[in-house]
C-alpha cells in the first residue's frame, strides 16, 4: 500500500473508521478495480463461470432473538402481566396456584409445532437483526449470513459477489450474479438448488449454456409412462394431444411453480389401446406444461451432453476451493462485524485479496519485472481509491 519498511502503519482502529466513513460502496469499487485488473491480465476468459453459495457464521447468538411483536410493543398488556406475575409467583391458598390445566399446557405445545418452520417470520435478533436463523441437517441452528460468488473457469478469479441473509434462496441472486461479470459467460454451472425452470428461462433468453441439475418439480410427482414430450401442444385452443390422439384439457395451474395442468378424460383412458404404455392410475393421464418449456426443454437437452456433464463434475474444483480457501485462510467462516453492509465489506475485501493473489501468482509466472508493474498498477488505483475522505 505504499508504506516504507521503517514506516509506522495506521493504528487498527482506521479499518474500522474506514467502514462507516466510506460506506459500501466504496469496497464495491475497490472490488471492481482489482477485477478490472485480473481481466487485463488475461485470467478472465468467459468460458465457464461457477455460482455458488456458503454460510458465514453471524456475529450474534441464538439468546438474543426475540419476537418481531416485542420490539414494537409490549409482550404482555397490564392484565396479563399481572396474571403472569401471580402465577410465577402463587400465594399459599390462592385461587390462582395451579390455575394452568392440562389443556392450556395443549394449546401451548400446539402454538409451537405451528410456529416451527417459521422462524424468521416470527423472531429477529436484537444483536444482529439482518441475520437470519438458519439450519439444515447437521448443522444447528444459527444466526448467518450467505455469500454468493461466481468465479470464473479459466484462472479461478472471483467474478462477482453478493451477501444476502441466511434465509434468501440461493436461485435469487444468481441473475445478478450473471449480470455483473465483466465478460459474458458462455455457460454457467451450478448445484441443482439453482435448476428451477426461471434460472433456465434467464439464461435461455441470455444465450448462455445452463450446466445446471435439475431439482424437484415443486410437489408434482412423475410416475412413469410416456413423458412430456409425446405429448403436443396446440397454442391456438390451449389443449395437449396425447400420442393415441386424443385431447388433454386445461385442469389446473400453479401460480407459483408457473406450470399448468392437463388432464384426459377418465373414459376415453380406460378404453386406450396405449392405457398400459402410458398411465397405471385409474383416472385420466395427466401432465404438467411449464410457461417457458422451451426453457426447460433446452435445459434438459443439454444436460445430456457430455459437456454438461464434464462441467457439472468440475464443480467442486472450481467453487467450493474457493470457500475453503476463505474460512481456512482469510477468516470468512465467521462474521466480525454485525449488519448486512458491514459484512458484505467484509466478503468484498475477502474476495478482492484471494484474486489479488491469482494475480500475483500469474505475474510472478511471467517474472520479477511483471510483478512489479502488477504491484505497481495495484497501487495506483488503489491509493485513489482509498485516499482519506475529508
Amino acid at each position: 500500500m505504499g508504506y516504507d519498511l521503517d514506516e509506522s502503519t495506521p493504528n487498527h482502529s482506521v479499518i474500522s473508521k474506514a467502514r462507516a466513513r466510506y460506506g459500501k460502496e466504496v469496497f464495491e469499487q475497490f472490488f471492481q478495480k482489482v477485477l478490472g485488473l485480473c481481466v487485463g491480465a488475461g485470467l478472465v476468459g468467459g468460458e465457464k463461470v461457477f455460482v455458488d453459495s456458503t454460510i458465514v457464521k453471524a456475529n450474534a447468538s441464538l439468546k438474543s432473538l426475540v419476537s418481531r411483536q416485542d420490539l414494537v410493543e409490549p409482550k404482555y398488556n397490564p392484565k396479563e402481566y399481572v396474571d403472569c406475575v401471580f402465577s410465577e409467583n402463587p400465594v399459599e391458598g390462592s385461587s390462582l396456584e395451579g390455575h394452568s390445566s392440562k389443556g392450556d399446557e395443549k394449546k401451548v405445545e400446539q402454538s409451537k409445532r405451528k410456529q416451527r418452520g417459521r422462524a424468521n417470520k416470527c423472531l429477529v435478533s436484537t444483536t444482529d437483526p439482518d441475520a437470519s436463523v438458519y439450519q439444515r441437517p447437521g448443522v444447528p441452528y444459527q444466526l448467518a449470513y450467505k455469500e454468493h460468488i461466481a468465479v470464473d473457469r479459466q484462472a479461478r478469479v472471483i467474478t462477482a459477489v453478493k451477501v444476502t441473509p441466511a434465509a434468501v434462496t440461493d436461485d435469487r441472486v444468481l441473475p445478478d450474479l450473471i449480470g455483473n461479470q465483466p465478460i459474458k459467460p458462455k455457460e454457467v454451472c451450478a448445484d441443482k438448488i439453482y435448476g428451477s425452470v426461471d434460472i433456465y428461462a434467464h439464461l435461455f433468453d441470455r444465450e448462455i449454456l445452463p450446466s445446471i441439475p435439475r431439482r424437484s418439480t415443486g410437489g408434482w410427482r412423475y410416475t412413469g409412462g410416456f413423458p412430456t414430450d409425446n405429448f403436443v401442444y396446440d397454442k391456438k385452443h390451449d389443449v395437449c394431444i396425447c400420442p393415441a390422439n386424443q385431447t388433454l384439457k386445461r385442469k389446473g395451474k400453479s401460480y407459483r411453480w408457473h406450470w399448468t395442468a392437463y388432464k384426459a378424460e377418465k373414459e376415453k383412458c380406460k378404453a386406450c389401446k396405449l392405457r398400459s404404455e402410458c398411465t397405471r392410475g385409474e383416472a385420466g393421464r395427466s401432465i404438467i406444461r411449464y410457461d417457458r418449456q422451451d426453457a426447460l426443454d433446452f435445459a434438459l437437452a443439454h444436460l445430456k451432453t457430455e459437456r454438461a456433464k464434464t462441467t457439472i463434475k468440475q464443480r467442486k474444483v472450481y467453487a467450493e476451493t474457493i470457500f475453503a480457501e476463505a474460512k481456512n485462510s482469510h477468516g470468512l467462516r465467521r462474521a466480525i462485524c454485525r449488519g448486512l453492509d458491514k459484512v458484505t465489506i467484509q466478503a468484498l475485501l475477502t474476495c478482492a485479496v484471494q484474486n489479488i493473489k491469482r494475480l500475483i501468482k500469474h505475474s510472478y509466472a511471467l517474472g520479477p519485472n511483471s510483478i512489479f508493474i502488477a504491484l505497481k498498477q495495484f497501487h495506483s488505483r488503489a491509493k485513489v481509491l482509498l485516499v482519506p475522505v475529508t
